[in-house]
């Protein structure tokens, strides 16, 4: 029982680090700007460059 209780309590401390760190890292992120900047430098250019090569067959008039 005691070996069983010592290992659930050793699991528990990992999640909880991991979710420490998790949580850290997602904090940084957001003060920092990083998912705007992100789609700004990086997935902005990829999107602009698929839609400029796109055939257009009408006018807006």
């Amino acid at each position: 029982m005691k070996e069983a209780l010592a290992f659930l309590l050793k699991l528990l401390g990992k999640i909880a680090l991991v979710a420490l760190i998790l949580f850290a890292a997602t904090f940084a992120l957001y003060i920092t700007n990083g998912e705007n900047k992100l789609i700004y430098y990086v997935i902005r250019p990829f999107l602009n460059k698929h839609y400029d090569a796109q055939v257009r067959d009408k006018r807006i008039v």
